[in-house]
């Protein structure tokens, strides 16, 4: 009786947290606002749209992730050697990306596979 009850508990619980969850605006990468190309030494790209960006930004060779808020007209660059490959996702300001930015998503990422949702503050 106690495990059917359990069970009555987490299904509802569940059930709340998946229309939470479906309820959360989903909005496009915008990758379209990035043109990458260096300027001098350093390699990167200006926002070219009206809003503000997040980037999250890795070399592969490093392992590094930077992250920066880049206002529009705004320059993201970085010195980071890119021998290795590089990769980067573009969401709107107070979103993140649906994918854990990470090397096991790299193809995912680098082919563009990715969303933009509400990002938790303090994650």
């Amino acid at each position: 009786m106690m495990a059917v009850r359990c069970a009555a508990l987490c299904g509802a619980v569940l059930a709340i947290a998946a229309a939470t969850a479906a309820a959360q605006p989903i909005k496009a990468h915008m990758e379209a606002c990035t043109r990458w190309d260096y300027a001098g030494a350093e390699f990167g790209t200006r926002n070219s749209c009206d809003d503000p960006v997040v980037i999250l930004f890795m070399a592969i060779d490093d392992q590094q992730v930077i992250e920066r808020e880049v206002a529009p007209g705004a320059w993201f660059g970085s010195p980071a050697d890119l021998s290795e490959g590089w990769m980067f996702t573009a969401c709107p300001v107070g979103y993140a990306p649906n994918l854990r930015f990470g090397l096991e998503n790299k193809d995912a990422i680098l082919d563009s596979l990715y969303n933009c949702l509400p990002a938790r503050p303090g994650a």
